[in-house]
């Protein structure tokens, strides 16, 4: 660990000493053209602007020979500009509304008079960027405040926005104590990018997609880029710009409160329901505290600000309840005991901004963050579960929880800017510990294959994890009025530490029962302590913003090394010593290097035009190669110590219904290659990317008023599949056909829906050739993956109201005739026709889809405030891997020997109906917030408030189950019902 530190400060005090910059991550600018009253354009303009957003108060900059002038990297915030130069009357345009990452344009026209005389222009603040072809969403702090985004989370914000898709609803909170995730635009959520202070936060874990969890009251806007991303960022997924709070002149605070708990939840049985789901997630208790406040610890070169949050949800867990009655080889609920699946979330931050001198800034944050979940499911017994005990919960504990970022900038000259940063995320946890007192009675995991039941201990390994990052930037700018010249570096680099085992040590297995009568067994390779290595993810690139009359161009290039590794691993003999009884060998794996090591170009081009040149209407067009994001997880793919299960037959020798390793009798192995390496990369190998077109025209029609239209499409390249070349040979398979089961699934609750065809083809694999070959992922010639889609936005501003919104029609298509390559896939998948029946999606008529986003805010006489968000989203929501703009519902056959005769395998899960011919109920939320404030003088102004979450009480099934047989169409999850929570706000 030391090591690796030293080796950081020493990777960023050689950018600083070396100038190795990175692109300056100025989140704000201010540009325009300066002319006399005839039109003629005037060099040497001196052009300061001023907010109370700048710590430094005035930034400051001279017109070029053109007459244009640029000043960059400035805070979101209210600006006035000033023109000045000898001989002209002074200019001064005040009560610019500035949001993050936007280029305003704000022209001069100077007549010639005294310096002294100050002519002052007061008018609406610009709607429209003219000079950035990037597609963007601001969320200022002040809709932050007013509207009712549930968890108060940048993924409950997102999914507000036009052409955002979240991973999973949610109703006022109750899933933001979870892991969600974010896509726009056929994007994958691996490749957003989360920056705070323009550093990337992201998380070792999922390649990036899994997030910390931020406090929402640290931020003052939220900006999220959806298309035509810039080089300063690697994946083309959701730029997200965190912007920090930074305190100010003046202290200011904020208090915000609100709870709610099941008596305020409307009634959350399903009118209607299927009589197969025994219970439904309800709110059982929620509440958020979150305290904050910032000042001058000296006006004007130190402040502070500081963030408290204390945020907890208590639901109840659909099918899941404590025990009447459990024997060693059954489980009786206590229907009138749900389990609670209880959430706590704490964050103290802490942030300092330093005007080290009038040309130097330093600031930064840290944020300790902890999440403790009482119980987490995972079910790890091999079937779908129905029913689950309270003991089969597992719990989990922070660790340590924290983010930070320090940074340096530098204002050299009016035209040359260095910045300097570094940032950590230290995601630590552990997960699947057993319930308090639950050790003692040496407690085992056990299914029931025949009812899908759990009970005993949670089914799955306990599970402490290390997930770290480490990122640099440094940046250096040359801006004049017509150029802004950028070159730089990013850097990551980072390791994820992953320990798996039994927190019982008598077990490595769950017991398997069926119908009370011993079966089988799920052996699993644990211990075992894993540790994958991300070496370096840096980045190298150069940009130039170049605006000549109304047209602006940004050209860009960007080079890209990545390289990740794992060491030499090993367990110690002792700690294995039930899978020696259980007769495998001991695992131990020396290190391995270059897993991967690429080496890739990425070119990107914008262009914006200002068609009439009043800054009104602008025509944007952009073009972006993307690569894909990797952190730890390829390397993770070829790790032999990776989970390994195997699944044996067991009897019970002597009848005591508990499985003893090395006295009852296993069948054999069902995976050869348990605690194997299968897999191994082609030599030639090349990194995935995506190339993204964007075309949009946006106008300003009225004061405050401003819509827009645009095509986006994504393309990816050289996407990566499992291949064994054992089973690309004839004869390697034979075909089984049998009648489509759904032709005959004539009850109600268990008919497939969608088309399908008659006939289905399972295919029996020859048995001289299971388990044989290796496993080697390649670069696809004929997978592909397309997103079309047609978004339309709007944006309305004016006296006490905002108003924005849109819809996106979308589908996306794909062909995975290759296998995609997965963390954790199987080498059965491999090379096996089964897994790729209707792979290719382009062959059926897969309709476009539609979300709408409506949302708002506004104030009411007698200081009433009334605010909203409406989404609709056809079918299931879904970000997932991005493989779908909308998820449609498949619906799989489990075939084995009884319905496919011939078949070799134990069973093959194989698709009946077509892609895209069945969907879930489309989706609509209506979330509503009445407020009223209450101004207290110099204490600022209270404001009490009451939430509506999902006011229409509308009950869809977002996820059910997709098997065929009894359980098809089983509800898994269903929208919550209306959930009224009460708050309270002050502002001072």
């Amino acid at each position: 660990m030391r090591s690796r530190m030293f080796e950081t400060t020493i990777i960023v005090a050689l950018a600083w000493l070396a100038l190795v910059p990175a692109i300056a991550q100025a989140q704000s600018a201010i540009a325009g053209v300066v002319k006399d009253t005839s039109g003629a354009v005037m060099p040497g303009v001196t052009v300061e602007a001023g907010s109370p957003a700048l710590i430094e108060q005035v930034r400051a900059v001279a017109t070029d020979e053109q007459g244009q002038y640029k000043i960059v990297d400035l805070r979101p915030g209210i600006y006035s500009v000033s023109f000045t130069l000898p001989g002209f009357a002074t200019v001064k345009r005040e009560g610019i509304d500035l949001p993050a990452n936007f280029t305003a344009q704000i022209n001069g026209e100077m007549r010639v008079g005294d310096l002294t005389e100050t002519l002052t222009v007061t008018g609406g603040s610009p709607v429209v960027d003219v000079q950035s072809a990037t597609s963007q969403q601001v969320m200022p702090q002040r809709l932050l405040d007013s509207m009712p985004t549930g968890g108060r989370s940048y993924q409950s914000v997102g999914a507000t926005l036009v052409g955002v898709a979240p991973s999973s609803p949610d109703v006022g909170g109750s899933q933001g104590m979870q892991q969600s995730y974010l896509n726009a635009h056929g994007s994958d959520p691996r490749d957003n990018a989360v920056l705070v202070e323009g550093v990337r936060l992201n998380s070792m874990e999922g390649n990036g997609a899994n997030q910390n969890y931020f406090n929402e009251g640290m931020f003052a806007e939220m900006a999220y880029q959806t298309g035509g991303i810039q080089v300063e960022t690697s994946g083309g997924g959701i730029r997200l710009n965190l912007i920090p709070k930074d305190g100010g002149n003046t202290l200011k605070g904020d208090v915000f409160y609100s709870a709610t708990s099941h008596n305020l939840q409307a009634d959350s049985t399903v009118p209607n329901a299927d009589p197969r789901q025994r219970a439904t997630n309800a709110m059982d208790t929620m509440h958020d505290l979150n305290i904050s406040a910032g000042g001058p610890l000296k006006r004007d070169k130190l402040w502070f600000f500081a963030s408290v949050r204390h945020w907890g949800v208590n639901q109840t867990t659909a099918n899941s309840f404590y025990s009447a009655a459990s024997t060693l080889n059954s489980f009786t609920p206590d229907t009138s005991r749900q389990v609670l699946d209880d959430n706590l979330i704490q964050s103290q931050m802490t942030r300092l901004t330093w005007q080290v001198s009038p040309r130097n800034k330093l600031s930064g944050y840290i944020d300790h963050v902890s999440k403790w979940r009482g119980h987490e499911q995972s079910s790890g017994g091999g079937v779908t579960g129905a029913l689950w005990s309270e003991d089969s919960f597992g719990v989990r504990t922070p660790r340590a929880y924290f983010s930070g970022v320090i940074k340096w900038t530098g204002a050299w000259t009016s035209r040359l800017l260095f910045e300097a940063g570094i940032g950590m995320n230290n995601k630590s946890y552990s997960s699947g510990e057993l319930q308090a007192g639950l050790l003692a009675t040496n407690p085992i995991p056990k299914v029931d294959i025949a009812t899908a039941t759990y009970w005993g201990a949670p089914s799955a390994p306990y599970y402490p994890r290390k997930p770290v990052r480490f990122s640099e930037i440094a940046a250096l700018s040359y801006v004049t009025g017509s150029h802004a010249v950028k070159f730089g570096m990013e850097r990551s680099h980072g390791w994820n530490k992953i320990h798996q085992s039994f927190e019982n040590p008598n077990v490595n297995f769950i017991e398997r029962f069926s119908n009370g009568a011993p079966n089988s067994v799920v052996i699993f390779n644990t211990p075992n302590i894993q540790e994958n290595l991300l070496n370096h993810d840096i980045g190298f690139y150069l940009q130039d913003t170049y605006t000549v009359d109304r047209l602006t161009v940004t050209p860009g290039i960007r080079f890209e090394y990545l390289n990740g590794s794992y060491p030499q691993q090993s367990v110690s003999l002792s700690d294995q010593r039930l899978l020696l009884l259980e007769g495998y060998a001991a695992q131990s794996s020396a290190g391995r290097a270059n897993l991967p090591d690429w080496k890739n170009w990425t070119p990107r081009f914008g262009v914006a035009y200002d068609v009439f040149g009043d800054g009104k209407t602008a025509v944007k067009t952009s073009i972006s190669k993307y690569l894909v994001s990797y952190s730890t997880d390829f390397a993770q793919n070829y790790n032999p110590m990776n989970q390994s299960t195997d699944i044996r037959t067991w009897t019970d020798v002597n009848r005591d219904l508990i499985y003893e390793p090395g006295i009852d009798t296993l069948g054999a192995s069902s995976n050869r290659l348990f605690g194997q390496v299968f897999r191994s990369p082609d030599p030639d190998l090349t990194r995935e990317y995506n190339v993204e077109l964007t075309s949009r025209v946006q106008q300003q029609l009225l004061k405050g008023l401003s819509v827009s239209f645009g095509y986006f499409r994504r393309s990816y390249k050289n996407i990566i599949y499992s291949d064994n070349a054992a089973l690309d040979v004839a004869g390697a398979f034979t075909p089984i056909t049998i009648a489509n089961p759904c032709l005959g699934a004539t009850n109600s609750l268990a008919a497939c829906g969608g088309t399908y065809p008659s006939t289905i083809t399972v295919y029996s694999i020859n048995p001289a050739l299971g388990g044989v070959g290796t496993v080697v992922d390649r670069n696809s010639n004929r997978d592909s993956r397309v997103f079309n889609g047609l978004e339309t936005q709007f944006m309305a501003r004016g006296r006490g109201a905002t108003v924005f919104g849109g819809t996106s029609t979308s589908k996306q298509v794909s062909n995975n005739c290759d296998l995609p390559l997965t963390i954790g896939s199987t080498f059965a998948a491999a090379s096996n026709p089964n897994t790729t029946i209707f792979c290719d999606q382009t062959q059926f008529p897969i309709p476009y889809q539609t979300q709408v986003k409506v949302g708002g805010t506004y104030e009411l006489p007698v200081k009433f405030v009334v605010s909203g968000t409406f989404q609709s989203y056809p079918g299931a929501v879904n970000a997932g891997t991005g493989n779908s703009s909308a998820v449609w519902l498949p619906v799989t056959l489990t075939a084995t020997r009884a319905v496919a005769p011939g078949l070799t395998q134990a069973s093959e899960s194989i698709p009946l109906i077509y892609p895209g011919s069945n969907y879930l109920d489309r989706m609509n939320q209506l979330d509503l917030r009445i407020a009223r404030r209450f101004p207290t003088g110099r204490f600022g102004n209270v404001e009490l408030q009451v939430d509506l979450f999902n006011a229409l009480n509308r009950r869809p099934v977002t996820a059910m189950s997709t098997t065929f047989g009894t359980g098809l169409n089983t509800p898994t999850a269903i929208l919550q019902s209306r959930i009224v929570s009460l708050g309270a706000q002050w502002h001072f």
